[in-house]
């Protein structure tokens, strides 16, 4: 926010300091002073253009004669908008001008004719960062004044960092509000009265809002006769110290209001408007507008528009439409005053993809009460210069807003701050920023003003009262707090514990971020923070892949890398989110246990065995998937489930179940298909929470006093066999304490579509050692449970 304080100075009564200590105090009470800025002319008058005629030897100058009240004189001057009887600034030999090299005027022979001048641009006067030609003046103006004196010379110009819960500051009213606050110094309201005089707004429009949520207050004025009025020399100045281009006597006015309240304020042709009627809707599919910077845009349900009977004419709270500017030949304007969502007017902005001074105001949730007041104060002003306003307006406001009140506990400012406030002190503190009390004993009820929306908790003005007061005036202690140690929940306990595990596997520790291109996202967000990361992420496996990229651009031999996070998918109407852990492998492994071989799919499978070992977690087996993202041939899907007599089963068994918990194997070629190099990448992603109420914390057992018994057992069984079955025919005898699988035949010796296992089987009793003859009564046992599902003894 620029604020000159020539303007600031015209509601406020400034302190008579230095301007860099008003700074600093402003600073210190939150409005940060970024930049100080002095704008200065001297010897610069008004002047009228006499003559204009091409200069003998440069097509591209022109030798003027300029009247100046005092004499003429002749100037070369090499813009292309001078013309004869208009008024311009002109700056005579020893005219100091901040434009100008040297910054001092002085006559000089340009191309032989001499110059006893310049005529300046408002960009040589400091006004404006470029401008395209000379400073034409309005012509209501007397040649020869001096000009410093009429634009508000010399100015200084505040830029200030406005916080985002304090749209009032983002006009000269609220600055100059907190300094009349700080200072204690006398503040003066804008003026909003002026005479009514043309017909009544009610017969000549009509305001339709479709959903107050969105625009909560529409306040329509009608005025006549503006179209092509001029705007005065100071609106103009001001605008331009402000960082606004002038254009019109309509639109400079709404803009002025704007620097001025802080409130946004639009102008429509109402001879343009079809049934000359407003209408506050979504825009609907397939609709076009083209906005006042000449652009097309589609709009969606998303965008909030400003219609007519017939088609939009405007973004609300962002930008006007083309059809309905007003312009020279306009005869009677709708100047609209409202307030819309400011969420809505975000999304507008986004989907058009333009943001304004309008719209950066609406998103800080501007007070529907401060529409009708800034109306009032636009049509003020242009009834000072002959524009004839309407009687009444048309105030579609269809839930008045309430005064809000907050209840300040005597005290509780002296509890906070730590220093001794005395009630007068903080009824006077807040007082003088707008705030109205009253004593309720114990007690004050805060009455808060409408253009404060950011205050709404005791807290907020207990913060008030120490920006009067001064932070840098409050000693610096520290709270007084008794230590308390915190404590993680079960899902945190267990997602370290996860961490852990596979740190001690040898894998990396990764973070990605959980935001992803809406593309590749089931959850799309409604308020991105960023282009292109519109999505929240429903694996973890884009994550790790870009992770495994990076390291092989940067030559990595070999990446292996897990990350613990969250993803989101869509279930009907609410999003869900879940805690994943997922594994990436690539390339060489560290120490490769022969020659310079890659990581394979028996890496991968041993650290999920390593993995859910750590864990304890039996109740786990692999099975098919259709998941495109992995090989067709070297992929399988991750199932738990509690399965009878698996207690100590291995933790990989094949046997399929209902529950899949996530999946593993080669990503599909198309997948890896930019990665450096012949790259085939493996990985694994597993949901954690069923796995936190699988998995069992350490067990210490006494070591086996009796030796284990261990018998091979060569089985025979249908090649349709799951292994898993087979295994759980083993495990079910008491007395087996493991069972390992360490050859698979098929061939000659076997009859037809059979294959044989074999495994190692260990039983034990823990007290004592097993006879042989018990060992036999277990191995029939076995055999008896395997003739249900076709094995048997090879």
């Amino acid at each position: 926010m620029r604020a000159p304080l020539s303007w600031v100075s015209e509601y406020v009564d400034l302190p008579e300091i230095p301007v860099e200590a008003l700074a600093e105090r402003l600073t210190l009470a939150g409005l940060e002073v970024e930049r100080i800025e002095t704008l200065d002319a001297e010897g610069v008058i008004v002047a009228t253009v006499a003559a204009v005629e091409p200069h003998p030897r440069a097509e591209q100058l022109s030798v003027c004669q300029v009247e100046t009240g005092g004499g003429t004189c002749t100037v070369v001057c090499g813009a292309e908008n001078v013309m004869v009887g208009t008024l311009v600034p002109v700056a005579l030999p020893g005219a100091r001008v901040p434009g100008v090299p040297g910054g001092k005027v002085s006559a000089a022979t340009i191309r032989g004719v001499k110059s006893e001048g310049m005529i300046l641009s408002r960009q040589e006067l400091g006004l404006e960062g470029k401008s395209s030609g000379i400073w034409n003046l309005p012509p209501d103006l007397t040649v020869g004044t001096d000009l410093a004196s009429l634009i508000g010379f010399p100015d200084t110009v505040l830029s200030i960092k406005i916080t985002s819960n304090r749209p009032d500051l983002l006009g000269v009213v609220g600055i100059a509000r907190e300094i009349s606050a700080l200072y204690r110094t006398a503040f003066r309201e804008p003026e909003i009265s002026f005479p009514e005089t043309a017909p009544a707004a009610a017969t000549l429009t009509a305001v339709e809002i479709e959903d107050p949520a969105d625009c909560p207050r529409y306040v329509a004025r009608i005025i006549q006769g503006a179209g092509n009025l001029p705007s005065p020399l100071l609106m103009e100045a001001r605008l331009l110290k402000a960082g606004m281009r002038p254009l019109s006597l309509v639109v400079d006015a709404t803009n002025y209001v704007l620097l001025e309240l802080g409130h946004p304020l639009h102008a429509f042709d109402i001879g343009k408007l079809e049934e000359g009627r407003i209408v506050v809707r979504r825009a609907r599919s397939g609709e076009r507008i083209r906005t006042l910077d000449g652009v097309d845009r589609d709009l969606s349900r998303e965008v909030l528009v400003i219609a007519d009977a017939r088609q939009p004419v405007a973004v609300a709270g962002v930008m006007g439409g083309a059809d309905a500017e007003v312009g020279p030949e306009t005869r009677a304007a709708l100047l609209e005053a409202a307030t819309f969502s400011p969420v809505r007017v975000r999304r507008s902005a986004r989907a058009v993809g333009v943001r304004t001074e309008a719209s950066l105001r609406f998103e800080r949730d501007l007070s529907p009460e401060m529409a009708d007041l800034a109306s009032r104060r636009c049509c003020a002003l242009l009834s000072c210069h002959g524009v004839r306003i309407a009687r009444g307006a048309v105030d579609a406001y269809p839930i008045p807003g309430k005064t809000r009140v907050v209840t300040l506990r005597k005290g509780r400012v002296t509890e906070i701050l730590g220093v001794e406030a005395a009630e007068s002190d903080v009824v006077d503190a807040l007082s003088r920023l707008g705030l109205t009390l009253r004593d309720r004993g114990k007690t004050w009820e805060a009455g808060i003003p409408p253009f404060r929306r950011d205050l709404g908790r005791e807290i907020d003005l207990v913060e008030e009262v120490a920006r009067l007061y001064g932070y840098d005036r409050i000693p610096a202690l520290a709270p007084r707090t008794e230590p308390r140690i915190g404590e993680k929940d079960s899902r945190e306990t267990f997602t370290d514990r996860v961490r852990e595990i596979l740190a001690s596997l040898g894998l990396l520790d990764t973070y990605t971020p959980g935001l992803v291109p809406a593309a590749g996202a089931e959850v799309r967000l409604r308020n991105p923070l960023a282009q292109g990361w519109d999505g929240l992420r429903a694996s973890l496996l884009p994550g790790l892949l870009a992770t495994v990229r990076g390291n092989l651009e940067a030559q990595a031999p070999g990446v292996a890398v897990f990350e613990v996070g969250r993803v989101f998918r869509q279930q009907k109407d609410e999003v869900e989110e879940e805690d994943r852990v997922g594994i990436a492998l690539a390339g060489r492994p560290p120490i490769p246990l022969s020659g310079k071989g890659e990581y394979s799919p028996a890496d991968l499978k041993g650290l999920l065995d390593a993995f859910l070992d750590a864990l304890r977690i039996e109740d786990v087996a692999l099975g098919e998937t259709e998941d495109t993202r992995l090989h067709p041939y070297r992929r399988a899907g991750i199932y738990c489930d509690t399965l009878p007599g698996t207690r100590n089963a291995s933790p990989i068994t094949l046997h399929p179940s209902q529950h899949l918990i996530g999946w593993l194997g080669e990503l599909a070629p198309g997948l890896v298909a930019d990665l450096p190099g012949a790259r085939r990448v493996l990985a694994l992603e597993l949901a954690l929470p069923p796995l936190r109420d699988a998995a069992h914390g350490p067990e210490h057992r006494p070591i086996p006093r009796s030796p284990a018994s261990k018998r091979d057992l060569s089985l025979v069984v249908p090649e349709d066999t799951v292994e898993g079955s087979v295994r759980e025919a083993i495990l079910a005898e008491p007395l087996v304490e493991s069972a390992f699988l360490y050859d698979l035949y098929q061939g000659a010796g076997l009859p037809a579509g059979h294959l044989s296992l074999t495994y190692e089987v260990a039983f034990r009793e823990p007290e004592r050692t097993l006879a042989s003859e018990e060992v036999d009564a277990a191995v029939g046992r076995i055999l008896a449970r395997l003739d249900r599902i076709g094995g048997r003894i090879r």
